[in-house]
């Protein structure tokens, strides 16, 4: 009788948990699957990309055709709104309250804060003088131009040195990459052979695929608990990679002059004593703010560009032909006289086509970013509580049959127009958009064109020798979409 009372009990409270949980639901919410109590969707979505093998961007795109391009689910305790259609994350993303990052609980952990990735108002002010002070060393301007071309051909001799020999193009293009945003950042390059740098190069590889599509292991807490020794990882390698930042800091607080600036530290640590001097009330905070807008700079702005190049050569040994026509192009343009330049860009049509077709079919950041929802708003008509966060569905949109016909298919020419000129379309947004879309846009496309021309009038990429398997293009997925692991065999042009 004891034990039936105690059921009863048992059951009632549930009963009330649940319709509690229930009333406390906004209303007009998107719709989308219903959760369980305290964890959410997780059990449901973990069951769904195991039975489909679907990954977390596909999931999304097939739950659309169901709840819509708007939708809704809880993880945890968090409210997760998904955007699946591009007029929406347009509208969305020019939204100033829903123009915050969620709080980073992994970068809290670290005693971390601040910057770039800040939940608060601060990261307008950290954006602005980031902006600023990289400007003012070049970046994003034309005459940087010269910067550029000076790692790629570091790069293609590193190349050079391989011969006929396969060879794995990863830690050349992250070291190459990196190497640009360091010299402005940290004030240096690091050699092609410097070990210590390389496996520096490697946590942040690591890093990227830990961190889960739509970086959720950062911006999630409740995965912690289900993945507890890849966040712990997660930790020792940014722990690490905070590490060889502040070493950094310091040699440049004993070595630098405040009156002739070399690189943004320099500036960041004038910046930071004058606000002392003062009194000032400023973001910048050379504890916890300067060095992770230092980590976030450093990261982005070596693993998407790196891992886009990857793509392009993986694509141009997958279709030989249109590698052909790309080098056919250069050579009718540029000659063999000498490498491009971005004065070139205008006549190399197809090159440039190829490059924006790269990145659509590749969606190398395919969740984006999240957003934070810091008041209750709207969306699509939607109530959107404040404190919600905000996925958009980038891979859907670059891979919409209502936006690009026969998406799945690799064809530069949808860049096009009917006379052989470039087209740059809306439903492209690679770097996503609005108030805090990549703030390294402008220097990632002067890269990657010229890195890829480069590489393609010094070099033809092919399969190694003896190596008859097909080539795979399928991703593997964390924070960032990047090819498997392949070797590549290179011949000389000159």
């Amino acid at each position: 009788m004891l034990g039936f009372e105690i059921q009863t009990v048992l059951l009632c409270v549930t009963a009330f948990v649940i319709l509690w949980w229930w009333l406390q639901k906004p209303k007009n919410l998107p719709p989308g699957p219903w959760g369980w109590p305290l964890v959410g969707y997780i059990p449901n979505l973990v069951v769904a990309l195991y039975r489909t093998g679907l990954d977390p961007p596909q999931l999304f795109a097939k739950m659309s055709t169901k709840y819509g391009p708007v939708f809704s689910m809880r993880i945890g305790g968090k409210l997760i709104v998904v955007l699946n259609k591009h007029s929406i994350i347009k509208e969305a993303f020019h939204n100033p309250h829903i123009s915050n990052r969620p709080t980073s609980h992994t970068m809290r952990d670290l005693g971390l804060g601040g910057g770039l990735l800040s939940p608060g108002e601060g990261w307008k002010q950290e954006r602005r003088f980031t902006l600023t002070t990289l400007r003012s060393f070049g970046v994003g301007k034309r005459s940087f131009e010269e910067h550029i071309a000076e790692e790629a051909e570091y790069l293609l001799e590193e190349i050079t040195n391989f011969h006929a020999t396969p060879f794995d193009l990863l830690p050349l293009f992250t070291n190459a990459t990196s190497n640009v945003i360091c010299s402005v950042v940290l004030g240096k390059r690091y050699e092609y052979s410097d070990s210590n740098f390389k496996y520096l190069l490697s946590l942040i590889n690591q890093n990227v695929q830990i961190a889960g599509a739509g970086a959720a292991q950062i911006f999630f807490p409740i995965f912690k608990y289900f993945q507890r020794s890849n966040y712990k990882q997660l930790e020792t390698n940014i722990s690490s990679i905070i590490k060889f930042i502040n070493d950094v800091v310091k040699q440049h607080e004993s070595d630098r002059d405040p009156d002739n600036p070399n690189d943004y530290i320099d500036v960041y640590l004038n910046e930071l004593e004058s606000s002392q001097k003062h009194g000032q009330d400023t973001h910048v905070r050379k504890t916890k703010t300067m060095p992770l807008t230092i980590m976030t700079l450093f990261s982005a702005g070596t693993e998407t560009t790196s891992t886009t190049l990857r793509w392009g050569v993986k694509y141009m040994m997958a279709y030989p032909e249109i590698q052909k026509r790309i080098q056919q192009e250069i050579d009718s343009v540029v000659g063999r006289d000498r490498l491009p330049r971005l004065t070139d860009k205008d006549n190399l049509p197809f090159t440039a086509a190829t490059l924006l077709e790269i990145q659509r079919i590749c969606s190398v950041v395919p969740l984006a970013v999240p957003h934070n929802c810091v008041e209750d708003t709207t969306i699509d008509g939607f109530n959107i509580p404040k404190e919600s966060l905000v996925l958009a569905n980038l891979n859907l949109i670059h891979h919409n049959p209502d936006t690009w016909k026969n998406p799945d298919e690799f064809n530069p020419e949808r860049f096009l127009d009917k006379d052989g000129c470039l087209q740059e379309r809306e439903g492209l947004i690679p770097f996503s958009t609005g108030r805090r879309m990549c703030i390294g846009e402008h220097l990632a496309k002067m890269e990657l064109y010229i890195f890829f021309t480069h590489l393609f009038h010094r070099f033809t990429f092919k399969k190694p020798d003896g190596d008859s398997q097909p080539i795979s293009l399928k991703g593997v997925l964390g924070f960032v979409n990047t090819p498997s692991t392949f070797l590549t065999q290179v011949e000389s042009r000159d």
